[in-house]
């Protein structure tokens, strides 16, 4: 396949992808057809279906491709060693996330906030909880305290997320860097840290 094939390739992809999105926006995605993303891509609908089965496959699709490239950037176990955090490959990484979450926000801030795609929150929440339980397992950490591993890994993949989510919904009003910051030090320090209150 030559170049300039496999580039207009990609330019079709990305018609086809931002149209579904934009329709998911606009009308749900229960609602549309491939037709609607045809149209609204300006292409036909022969041409679709030479990139996707139908529009289940090409969300299956666009989901897979962004878990998978953010399954790349997160990798807790490469800031560890014999029980020790490098906190400044701990912000790289939490930057490199935010930056791709921000290079794609049209696709998470859409899918996240959509009634009609909560599977998606689903699928997210349970990818975060899967990558962080497989890290953890490689990292054997030493607890101080006793409490279940479930209970842990839960609390860190739902709270990180959770802090992903309140950034989308406010048009990503802080920068990367800034954002990671903020997570090392609350996963670091803890909230305890940050307010001021006295405990009995």
């Amino acid at each position: 396949m030559s170049k300039r094939t496999d580039l207009r390739i990609q330019k079709t992809q990305l018609l086809i992808r931002n149209a579904f999105l934009e329709l998911i926006d606009e009308k749900g995605f229960t609602s549309m057809t491939v037709q609607n993303i045809a149209d609204k891509a300006m292409i036909g609908r022969g041409t679709f279906y030479l990139h996707y089965k139908d529009k289940y496959d090409l969300m299956d699709q666009l989901i897979e491709f962004n878990l998978n490239r953010l399954s790349e950037i997160i990798q807790p176990s490469f800031h560890f060693s014999k029980n020790r955090l490098n906190v400044t490959e701990l912000r790289k990484m939490l930057i490199l996330v935010f930056e791709y979450i921000q290079g794609e926000h049209f696709f998470f801030k859409i899918m996240l906030s959509n009634r009609d795609t909560p599977n998606f929150n689903k699928e997210l929440t349970s990818f975060f909880f899967e990558k962080f339980m497989v890290e953890y397992d490689k990292l054997n950490v030493v607890q101080k305290k006793e409490i279940p591993k479930g209970v842990l890994i839960s609390y860190l993949s739902s709270s990180i997320l959770g802090v992903i989510v309140w950034w989308l919904q406010s048009d990503m009003i802080y920068t990367p860097s800034y954002m990671a910051e903020c997570i090392i030090d609350l996963l670091i320090e803890g909230p305890k840290s940050m307010l001021e209150i006295d405990y009995e």
